[in-house]
């Protein structure tokens, strides 16, 4: 059996070492991520532009319950703060063309290494995230809303909350 030897001369081109410390860190802060939001991870994908280092890191979460798709995408790179995706769709009806969609982007300045033993704790930040945001994506649809308010219920709220906006009169003194 023969064995492999980065430094042989034996013609090929010189074997690049990659550190994949990082990697690990980061494939397992999403395996954690999508054992505690009950699916499987999805893409995992790392760019390497020069071959030696990796410059982006890619990690996908899908889910689907009651309608609501969710995808959460992680985006790691060198020297930048972990980036959150957080979406939320809902197809109205069977029609392909009408896809109500929600984004929202969250970054946070730790490395990976720093976030993976709080993991369980990001997961359950992430399911009230999409707790609001299935609730967002049905803004204007109120049929999709589990409950509906009527216009009384609205108003004797308002009035509770004392006045919110305040008309203001236009300035003379230009």
């Amino acid at each position: 059996m023969q064995s492999f030897d980065p430094t042989s001369s034996s013609g090929a081109p010189p074997a690049v070492t990659i550190d994949l410390q990082g990697v690990a860190s980061f494939a397992a802060l999403v395996e954690l991520l999508a054992k505690e939001l009950n699916t499987t991870p999805g893409r995992l994908v790392g760019n390497l532009p020069n071959g030696s280092s990796f410059n982006e890191l890619v990690g996908e979460i899908d889910s689907v319950a009651q309608g609501f798709h969710r995808r959460l995408t992680l985006l790691a790179r060198p020297n930048s703060p972990l980036t959150l995706r957080l979406q939320t769709s809902y197809r109205e009806g069977r029609i392909q063309e009408n896809v109500l969609t929600t984004t929202s982007d969250f970054y946070l300045n730790a490395t990976v290494e720093s976030i993976l033993p709080q993991g369980r704790a990001l997961a359950r930040h992430i399911e009230e995230l999409f707790t609001v945001m299935d609730r967002m994506v049905t803004l204007g649809h109120t049929g999709r809303l589990s409950t509906n308010i009527s216009a009384a219920q609205l108003e004797a709220f308002e009035s509770s909350q004392g006045t919110l906006v305040t008309p203001s009169a236009p300035n003379d003194n230009r």
